[in-house]
């Protein structure tokens, strides 16, 4: 009975360890905060797909993996669109709807 609490303590040693190697490889490969990078989503006719993307990219930022703020680009937007879009900027924060021919001035003043 001895070896089986055994290879369990070592099996859970390994898994442990693979762990915590996993994590601190994690931390070391995680990108710096960049000021100047925007993440850019041009959003077009009624929005398909608009919202699947800033949710993974929202999913990105709570894993840490991004840290520069979403934008929506408006470049054609159907007003059902534009509803979508201007939902999806005031449910979080980070994301900010803007018109694309604007989209110059939105990124140097920031």
């Amino acid at each position: 009975m001895g070896t089986f609490w055994d290879t369990l303590l070592a099996g859970a040693c390994i898994c442990g360890l693979a762990f915590v190697g996993w994590w601190l490889f994690g931390l070391l490969l995680r990108p710096l905060p960049g000021r100047g990078a925007r993440v850019v989503l041009t959003g077009r006719g009624e929005g398909e797909g608009l919202e699947q993307l800033v949710r993974s990219f929202l999913w990105l930022r709570g894993m840490g993996l991004l840290r520069c703020p979403i934008v929506i680009a408006d470049a054609g937007l159907t007003p059902a669109g534009w509803e979508l879009a201007l939902r999806l900027s005031a449910r979080w924060p980070e994301v900010a709807l803007w018109p694309a021919s604007d989209l110059g001035d939105y990124i140097s003043g920031m």
